[in-house]
């Protein structure tokens, strides 16, 4: 077949020849074969991959560098923004379908460099640096309470130093983990009503979110501990001044003090401890834990109170009718009876009581109240036996009263013993007034120990109560048996002969004058020092607001006040007795008379 090249080739040569020469050309149709230009070979372009669809928004750029909207095929991604060679490069913006969205850098197809990134699901916002896709490096983030993380990220978590402020604390300091480790400072807001912040601020080590480590704690009250947490607990040595004043310097277990005070302890040699009248006394109150141990911390304040017991009033008597109105309540003993406060103090007191010659006479033919209240009660219990033997005589005894009262002089009305008036017990006159002694201060422990000394039990006050009751009381019963006759046995007559069933009154008996003065003595010893009998130490732990929340248990302590030790006076040796000098005495004196 030829070529229509080559019939242009023989154009020319046709075309020279002449007409005798020209051969006769027989053309033929050529087939549609034949007429097909042959294929020009070029070079081929290599189609640029890229991320786009025929159908974009806009047409892609050119050979995939420039500005374009691209939706993904899953129609979950779009990005608007810049392209290079069919990657997104530069700066852009890529929403999610969910309505997350980066905006910022971009490098070869990844999130990385300097954007804004928010959360659709949590409501954070975060700005800062990205690597592929993940938070990494420099960066804030921002949270819908309106907290604010600003420091290191690493691979979408907090890491490295950082700035953590909420609407309750403020950190900064080392993370690890999202959580904080390492060296900080945690600062609380101050105290809420909710108790969910209480102003503390802490400085020191941290793991896994928790202090762990040296540390010391500044807490709002303004306590101070400097030492080793665990666990967000005080564990191992450490310091602690409290706001009440104690300080603790030792070791600790899991919040608590290795060694802690439980209960006071009272130093004393005997029970109950015996003092006297206007002699003072000394007082030494140990701090014990569970296993009867010295506790050495320091500043703690305890207090030292009396007690006396407790006698309720008489229904209808005018005690009973104002003691609503008082506010001082009995106190529960461990001595089965209750107790009121009684006046306790460290005044040095005016010892211008009786004479040394008054005393020891007084002491002499007296016993102190205790004993006397318990030898009544025993020779009130004899006269009723009396009483009981001797009810056959009662219209003997009557006789006998009336003729002794007529004797002794005895008011009928009364029934008893005329006395001279006396301003009874406890009471004051208006013209005079006697101030109450201050109460002994409290005492702050030294290595666990507080020690009162010149301690002396002052006067009762005016109207004290339990005395009053107890006087009301003790009238009650004199009075009860104010007119009940006893016998009294072995009564001798005029001739010396024993008069069995002869009947006396009890009221008729007259009181010596010994017993008067006693009496006397009393009353006015009563007003200067405090009464005799028995008492109640009591010491409380009043530290506030408590060591870690704790009150230590109160101790108590009879005490049994007597009066004042008579003096022993050395004896004045006085002149020997001579016999023969006094029976030659006798013969002068004889003959003389007879002369």
């Amino acid at each position: 077949m030829t070529s229509v090249l080559a019939l242009y080739r023989n154009h020319d040569a046709l075309m020279n020849m002449s007409s005798n020469q020209q051969p006769t050309l027989i053309l033929r149709k050529l087939s549609v074969d034949e007429y097909v230009l042959p294929k020009i070979h070029t070079k081929k372009i290599k189609r640029v991959n890229s991320e786009r669809k025929p159908f974009s928004v806009n047409p892609f750029p050119k050979l995939g560098t420039g500005h374009g909207v691209y939706v993904f095929e899953n129609q979950y991604f779009k990005y608007e923004g810049e392209w290079v060679k069919g990657k997104k490069h530069g700066f852009g913006k890529l929403l999610l379908k969910d309505g997350t969205y980066y905006e910022g850098q971009f490098n070869q197809g990844e999130i990385t460099g300097t954007g804004f990134k928010f959360f659709s699901e949590t409501k954070c916002k975060y700005k800062g640096q990205f690597l592929k896709g993940e938070m990494h490096g420099r960066g804030i983030m921002e949270f819908p309470d309106s907290s604010e993380y600003e420091g290191n990220f690493v691979h979408n978590r907090k890491n490295g130093y950082g700035v953590m402020r909420t609407p309750l604390t403020q950190y900064d300091g080392g993370y690890q983990g999202n959580m904080r480790h390492g060296e900080g400072r945690m600062v609380y807001a101050p105290m809420r009503y909710d108790k969910t912040s209480n102003g503390d601020r802490y400085e020191g080590y941290w793991v896994a979110d928790k202090r762990h480590g040296p540390g010391v704690l500044h807490c709002a009250d303004g306590s101070i501990f400097d030492g080793n947490f665990d666990n967000d607990e005080f564990h191992g040595h450490g310091l602690y001044r409290h706001i009440s004043g104690v300080i603790y310097d030792g070791m600790w277990l899991k919040g608590f003090p290795a060694k802690m005070a439980s209960k006071l302890h009272i130093v004393v040699e005997n029970t109950p401890m015996v003092i006297r009248q206007g002699t003072p006394f000394t007082i030494t109150v140990q701090c014990l834990n569970d296993e009867n141990e010295v506790v050495g911390d320091e500043g703690r304040e305890i207090q030292i109170t009396a007690g006396f017991k407790y006698y309720q009033p008489s229904k209808g008597s005018a005690l009973f009718d104002m003691i609503e109105d008082v506010e001082d309540k009995p106190i529960d003993t461990p001595f089965g009876y209750q107790v009121v406060h009684y006046p306790l103090t460290n005044q040095e007191q005016e010892n211008d009581g009786p004479s040394e010659e008054d005393e020891e006479q007084e002491l002499s033919q007296s016993q102190t109240q205790l004993d006397l209240k318990e030898d009544e009660d025993e020779n009130q219990n004899n006269k009723e036996e009396e009483i009981k033997e001797g009810e056959d005589g009662e219209k003997l005894a009557e006789n006998e009263k009336q003729d002794d009262e007529k004797e002794d002089g005895v008011d009928n009305s009364g029934g008893g013993v005329e006395e001279p008036d006396e301003i009874p017990n406890n009471t004051t006159t208006e013209t005079e007034s006697v101030p109450l002694p201050p109460p002994v201060p409290n005492c702050r422990s030294e290595e666990g120990v507080c020690v009162w000394n010149e301690v002396y039990l002052a006067p009762a006050p005016p109207m004290y109560r339990p005395f009053v009751a107890m006087e009301e009381a003790e009238n009650d019963k004199k009075s009860s048996s104010r007119g009940k006759p006893a016998i009294n046995k072995g009564n001798i007559d005029r001739r010396g002969s024993v008069n069995k069933g002869v009947v006396r009154h009890n009221t008729c008996s007259s009181i010596s004058p010994v017993d008067k003065m006693r009496r006397q003595k009393e009353k006015a010893l009563e007003e200067k020092y405090a009464k005799t009998g028995e008492y109640v130490l009591m010491v409380h732990d009043v530290t506030n607001p408590p060591f870690l929340g704790r009150t230590i248990e109160p101790a108590f302590l009879l005490l049994k006040l007597k009066r004042p030790e008579a003096k022993k006076r050395a004896k004045k040796e006085g002149k020997k007795w001579d016999t023969s000098q006094h029976i030659r005495r006798s013969m002068v004196a004889t003959e003389g008379s007879e002369d």
